[in-house]
């Protein structure tokens, strides 16, 4: 994930952010295995000791999602009793959840401090929720416009590229069912609201690359075992995320290392002139500054000049945090979806915003879970 940030987050950000994460992943009525999540980061906003050393992490490197990643790691790794009773491994099922995981926690945390905090500086949260790819492959086909023609992918933030194998995998919308059928990872997602989406049969990706500042090598076997910390801690989500990175080591695609805007007008440059480009932004630009935003979208405008370029945006809205209320992209917004996002807890914005020429055209598409659960859409 390629981020930069601004100045460093008071314990109080920290933890309303860490808030709105449990709010988002497990608002009332989710599934029993999201519980979990929701108690971690619920666990890690009521821990003040933790809060304050986090603080000293600058925001780029998400320190609410960081702590939560470096917990799992321990918990796999050390295995505490009676913490790692909680959390799942990958191919098992979700163990039972009670209210034991609060002192459990705590008495673990307050023990683990300090090495909660090295291994917090030693490494960058991975944002690899694959099932995020329904909600991106919905946006490709709506900016496609019906075109059939051969798109270019570029993913921003791409950690270990499983968002560049969206052609790799099956899709469940609603009720129907898109991509290869034998595809090894079959992602569903429920379809809310009175709005159907487009069928999500997406046009030849013929050329796809990756932008990440520190990307994930699946090879090491270590970078694998942190981003499956990173993961949610919920059964589905690690099955989920094997089967990807069996697809990802199986289609191994390009990535480059460096700053989002350093790196990609070369990036952009590099892509064969016939193809349509569509920029991938997954919980990438949020956490950037305003002002890196804005050079962002100058970017994607100055290669529309020549060619259409879509920029398609799955992110909170900013600022990050319960007071969040604008489209990262600038998209007009619905005084109903700001009120619904601050009450109701983090949820993303789907939006596609063109530049060809002199024009520079947005659309609000939907609003999603923050791990692909479901999708509202909003275009009509």
């Amino acid at each position: 994930m390629d981020l930069a940030g601004a100045s460093v987050p008071g314990a109080n950000e920290i933890r309303a952010q860490a808030l709105e994460v449990a709010g988002g992943w497990s608002p009332p009525g989710a599934p029993r295995s999201w519980r979990l999540t929701a108690a971690l980061f619920e666990a890690i906003a009521a821990h003040d000791e933790l809060l304050e050393t986090l603080a000293v992490l600058p925001p780029d490197r998400l320190p609410a999602l960081l702590a939560s990643a470096a917990v799992t790691f321990m918990v796999r790794r050390d295995g505490p009793v009676p913490l790692a009773g909680y959390f799942p491994e990958p191919a098992a099922p979700q163990p039972r959840f009670d209210d034991g995981f609060f002192p459990a926690f705590k008495t673990f945390c307050t023990a683990r401090l300090d090495d909660i905090v090295d291994v917090c500086h030693r490494h960058r949260y991975q944002m690899n929720e694959v099932a995020r790819c329904t909600q991106i492959a919905l946006g490709i086909v709506a900016a496609s416009a019906g075109s059939a023609d051969p798109v270019a992918l570029v993913d921003l933030g791409t950690g270990a590229g499983l968002g560049l194998q969206l052609d790799h995998y099956r899709y469940r919308i609603g009720t129907g069912t898109y991509g290869p059928a034998g595809a090894p990872l079959s992602l569903a997602c429920e379809v809310r609201g009175g709005n159907v989406p487009p069928p999500a049969e997406l046009p030849e990706i013929a050329s796809r690359v990756g932008v990440d500042l520190d990307p994930v090598n699946l090879e090491d076997q270590a970078a694998r075992a942190w981003l499956e910390a990173c993961a949610p801690p919920e059964a589905s989500a690690l099955s989920r995320l094997a089967a990807a990175i069996g697809i990802a080591r199986r289609h191994p695609a390009r990535i480059i290392a460096g700053d989002v805007i350093d790196v990609l007008p070369g990036v952009l440059g590099s892509i064969p002139a016939e193809l349509r480009i569509t920029v991938a932004d997954a919980y990438m630009a949020v956490f950037l500054s305003q002002e890196r935003r804005a050079r962002l979208a100058g970017i994607l405008a100055e290669t529309g000049r020549t060619r259409p370029v879509t920029w398609l945006s799955l992110d909170p809205l900013v600022p990050l945090g319960p007071s969040g209320r604008d489209s990262v992209q600038g998209l007009a917004l619905p005084l109903s979806l700001v009120r619904d996002y601050q009450h109701s807890g983090v949820f993303a914005v789907l939006g596609a915003r063109t530049f060809h020429g002199t024009a520079d055209r947005g659309h609000l598409l939907a609003r999603a879970h923050p791990s692909g659960e479901w999708i509202e859409w909003l275009s009509v």
